[in-house]
């Protein structure tokens, strides 16, 4: 029979050294990656791909977005109470994040060394049950509360942008929907309503918001990359 593990945040901070797990949110999914095992955390994790969006300090409103879009499972409902102002700020010095190279972004160390240097918030890239239902086949990314990516930050349009999965041979696009800010990838500017093929290690930047697409089995080694044998022996105990 299967044992529940219960992990508060001071015992979760307490099995690995300060690094990667206490940079990543939702606390459940740090807590689930330390504490399942591979097989356990695909089936909860594994049908879709994970976008990781960094925080910055004192970014509440970003968080608030992330946190009402729904946990990294499952379809959420939305609970955030007010828009933001209807204008989008421009972006006077477009901001350039620091990448790896692109073989290396995926690989568990280096997502563990981008982890241990920001804060990251993961999302599910589903459909919502409560979000616009105009395009079922596609992802949407947005400042608006009806997308099913909320990024509540002044640089991002109301609809910014989509992803969109080819079902024929499971390529996962991005596509920007126009919006003030732009949309890159590896710093590579996108041209509107144009889709781009991305996979596991892109940075993808939505005006100023950076964010690395992973898959659920990258993030879950990346977090074991280092004092996973001190993580699994606590639990044991």
């Amino acid at each position: 029979m299967a044992h529940v593990v219960r992990i508060s945040r001071i015992s979760l901070d307490r099995m690995v050294n300060p690094g990667a797990s206490k940079k990543l949110a939702p606390m459940e999914l740090a807590r689930d990656a330390l504490t399942l095992d591979l097989i356990a955390f695909m089936t909860r994790y594994g049908d879709a791909p994970l976008l990781l969006v960094r925080v910055e300090d004192g970014d509440e409103e970003l968080e608030l977005g992330l946190s009402a879009t729904g946990p990294a499972t499952g379809t959420g409902r939305s609970t955030i109470a007010e828009p933001l102002p209807f204008r989008t700020d421009l972006q006077e010095v477009p901001i350039r994040p620091r990448a790896a190279s692109k073989r290396g972004r995926e690989e568990p160390e280096a997502l563990r060394r981008l982890l241990e240097q920001h804060r990251y918030f993961g999302v599910s890239l589903r459909k919502r049950g409560d979000a616009d239902a105009l395009f079922m086949d596609r992802v949407s990314i947005g400042r608006a509360r009806n997308k099913d990516i909320i990024l509540r930050h002044a640089t991002i349009s109301k609809f910014h942008a989509w992803f969109e999965l080819n079902e024929a041979d499971t390529t996962m696009y991005v596509c920007d929907a126009g919006s003030t800010n732009l949309t890159h990838v590896n710093e590579k500017q996108l041209e509107p309503r144009v889709r781009t093929a991305v996979e596991p290690g892109d940075v993808i930047r939505f005006g100023s918001v950076a964010t690395v697409l992973s898959s659920a089995n990258g993030v879950w080694a990346s977090l074991r990359a280092e004092g996973s044998s001190g993580v699994a022996a606590s639990v044991a105990r």
